[in-house]
């Protein structure tokens, strides 16, 4: 049967973080209607295929904030998935969750419903930078919610960081590395501070109301994460990801294995091999049942996008997994060989046995290689 995974969007948020792009409302009121609504999406997508001859390597609750749910909301979204879907006996259970929102009797809770993995929304531990952003927690809240984590039954831990941070400079963030590790996670996420079209921070950075580090900064922080890395023996296997040996997330590596994965929710996003579908943005919508619309993929298409997720990783793009399934023309296959000669010749990727890759120390910049790869219409 095949592995799949199934990602749950919980659109809901305390307060609006500055610089989210994410779908998401800081109104509760349609909380019950989307709750509901996802409940009957889970059994209609249930039934169809490819889900329907599917076996669950993964859930993971994203968003806006699934930590602000009810424990026994989760445990009704939760049974309903187990009582829907064939599962694997060590499915990973991811809940996103964020400090303001962690206590001892919630990570009990959490941990008795079968969640079996946090990844915790720290992003700095610097109030001037928590403040800068409008994050709901401040650097008290952070410290407290790890040494809860800690003195918890949750082994299985990830602390997301941000750098390129306002305010943040080379210092701040070795800081920040150094007070994450304190707490032994077992996986690190650490993204750079994106400014993204129709944000708050979009709107402050254009009116000069805030000035972001330099790209020097924010290349040298991501240097210093690198190396930092090799020092604790955290394996760099994806851009913005790092872990302990063995501890990958399941859920994030079968998304970049160019793997069909079932998104429920407003907003959220499926991808079945062939056709890409999302969700209506709109939490009221959703609750009265209207759907999305989706894409069927082009081999072209295909292409593209497993070039785009296989050379974010350390794995790379190998061409007997990668390009031979998609049975490319002979015309394809000659553009995308030119393309790859041209690269390699450039040194901005490296050959490895059956395929190439991006240099982990260029994958701050891989998105600019990877479009130079891409076959055009």
């Amino acid at each position: 049967m095949i592995q799949n995974s199934l990602y749950l969007h919980i659109p809901f948020c305390k307060q609006a973080c500055h610089y989210c792009d994410f779908h998401f409302s800081t109104n509760l009121k349609t909380k019950e209607g989307v709750l509901a609504q996802m409940h009957l999406e889970l059994q209609s997508k249930a039934a169809l295929s490819p889900w329907k001859s599917t076996t669950l390597k993964s859930v993971y609750f994203g968003g806006g904030t699934p930590s602000i749910l009810a424990s026994s909301e989760l445990k009704e979204l939760l049974n309903a998935i187990k009582s829907l879907f064939s599962y694997a006996h060590d499915m990973e259970v991811t809940l996103e969750a964020n400090p303001d929102d962690i206590t001892l009797d919630k990570l009990n809770s959490w941990h008795d419903l079968g969640i079996n993995r946090l990844s915790v929304g720290i992003q700095s531990f610097h109030e001037t930078e928590l403040k800068a952003c409008n994050r709901a927690h401040d650097s008290s809240m952070a410290h407290s919610a790890l040494e809860m984590i800690n003195a918890s039954a949750f082994s299985n831990f990830s602390i997301d960081l941000i750098y390129g941070m306002i305010g943040s400079s080379i210092t701040s963030w070795k800081e920040n590395l150094d007070l994450a590790y304190s707490y032994a996670p077992s996986h690190i996420s650490c993204y750079i501070l994106a400014v993204e079209k129709r944000t708050v921070l979009d709107k402050q950075v254009r009116t000069g109301e805030v000035v972001l580090p330099s790209d020097h900064i924010a290349l040298q922080q991501f240097a210093d994460l690198r190396e930092w890395a090799k020092i604790h023996n955290y394996e760099h296997y994806e851009l913005s990801n790092f872990s302990q040996p063995g501890r990958h997330s399941i859920h994030n590596k079968h998304y970049w294995s160019y793997q069909p994965y079932l998104g429920i929710g407003p907003g959220a996003h499926s991808f079945n091999g062939e056709q890409r579908s999302w969700n209506v943005s709109n939490n009221i919508r959703y609750a009265k049942g209207e759907t999305g619309d989706h894409e069927n993929l082009s081999v072209r298409e295909k292409l593209n996008e497993r070039l785009m997720v296989r050379l974010h990783t350390s794995d790379g793009f190998i061409l007997s997994r990668d390009l031979v399934p998609l049975g490319l023309s002979p015309d394809m296959i000659a553009r995308f060989t030119y393309n790859i000669n041209n690269a390699l010749e450039q040194g901005k990727i490296i050959e490895i046995p059956g395929g190439f890759r991006i240099s982990a120390s260029d994958w701050i910049v891989s998105d600019r290689i990877i479009s130079d790869l891409f076959i055009e219409d």
